[in-house]
């Protein structure tokens, strides 16, 4: 089904776009420009800024890959669209759990076996460690990075 635009261009429906998207892939731009914006709301929303391009994107590209497998009776994508998104948003939450366990499981780690030189620092360590993974996993991931270099690495922490 097409639709005319105030300009006087036609415009096809979702389904009409994709469909010849896969012949012609370049057509599926017209479902990445015209649904991009309200996706990426949904995903800000969900995520933050710190993620929200990212997993924008990753829904577009998961769109275009499974594009054949789209029901051609449903003329508006967005309902897939956000199927996706919120899928995906799931998966990067899990992955983003699963991250921190490990911060927390490695912190605990890291306290070395006592050897009478120290004690104390070390005991502290591995008091403070949940606490440490805890307020971690509340950074934004750049953040979290950020300080992770410059703990680990003991990179500077100025430029």
């Amino acid at each position: 089904m097409a639709t005319s635009d105030p300009l006087g261009a036609e415009e096809v429906s979702d389904d009409a776009a994709i469909s010849a998207s896969i012949t012609d892939p370049e057509r599926f731009a017209e479902i990445f420009h015209r649904h991009w914006e309200e996706i990426h709301r949904y995903v800000y929303r969900r995520l933050g800024p710190a993620d929200a391009e990212d997993v924008s994107a990753e829904v577009f590209t998961v769109a275009f890959r499974s594009r054949a497998r789209y029901d051609l009776t449903r003329t508006d994508a967005r309902p897939w669209l956000y199927g996706i998104a919120t899928n995906l948003i799931g998966q990067h939450r899990r992955a983003e759990r699963r991250r921190h366990q490990v911060l927390a499981q490695v912190n605990a780690e890291w306290v070395a076996p006592f050897d009478g030189d120290g004690a104390d620092t070390r005991l502290s360590a591995q008091h403070m460690a949940p606490r440490i993974a805890s307020a971690l996993s509340r950074l934004s991931a750049r953040e979290r990075d950020l300080l992770l270099m410059i703990a680990w690495a003991d990179a500077p922490a100025s430029p």
